[in-house]
């Protein structure tokens, strides 16, 4: 009898570890769909906070900056640069007309807090100075909405903003001056198609520095 109690005691022990590797392949199961769940819900929080605040994504409609931008482009814009400085003049920004502040209008910024603006002769001249814009097609000339010169003075928190395709852009000529709170982001660069890859900073106009 003593022979078959040790027995029976040895098969208890062979068989209780295996009980106890059973619950440890399911804590390590429940661990691991929980690490997942962690990381997922991290990637997913993270996703939505460079979503809100850092970056955001826009596609090009219509023709209003052309050359630079055709219809169709798609673009990476960033939040953060205008919230710890201002528009520079030459960035390409995206903001809310003051007239429609639900759409998202593209322009590029030509006219800083307290210049002054003139739209004359087919040119425009920044603080009584004509400037010469590369991104403009040969011989293409800027005009008033009306056909007639036009003079603004901004105020310490507007911009004056211009369509690269003068003819065929709704931008300050016809909107306004655009406030510092409608500005929402800056162009940083065109993602797709993916053969006109690049990344965009401000234009210089030497004749202003």
């Amino acid at each position: 009898m003593e022979e078959e109690v040790n027995q029976s005691k040895n098969e208890e022990e062979i068989i209780s570890p295996v009980d106890d590797q059973k619950k440890n392949v399911i804590w390590d199961i429940l661990v691991g769909v929980f690490d997942f769940v962690k990381t997922v819900a991290t990637i997913v929080i993270l996703a939505i906070i460079i979503r809100v605040f850092v970056i955001q994504p826009y596609i090009v409609e219509g023709q209003s900056m052309e050359q630079s931008f055709h219809n169709n482009d798609y673009l990476i814009t960033e939040k953060i640069s205008y919230k710890i400085r201002e528009p520079k003049r030459g960035e390409v920004i995206i903001f809310h007309p003051p007239d429609n502040p639900s759409v998202n209008y593209i322009k590029r910024v030509v006219g800083l807090p307290n210049d002054k603006i003139e739209v004359r002769a087919g040119g425009v001249y920044v603080n009584d100075k004509k400037i010469y814009e590369p991104y403009l097609t040969s011989n293409e000339e800027t005009l008033n909405s009306q056909k007639n010169d036009y003079v603004i003075v901004l105020r310490d928190d507007e911009y004056f903003v211009f369509g690269d395709n003068r003819n065929h852009s709704r931008d300050s000529r016809e909107i306004g001056a655009i406030p510092k709170e409608n500005v929402v982001s800056r162009v940083w660069f065109r993602l797709l198609p993916i053969n006109k890859l690049k990344a965009f900073a401000a234009v210089s106009y030497s004749n202003l520095n």
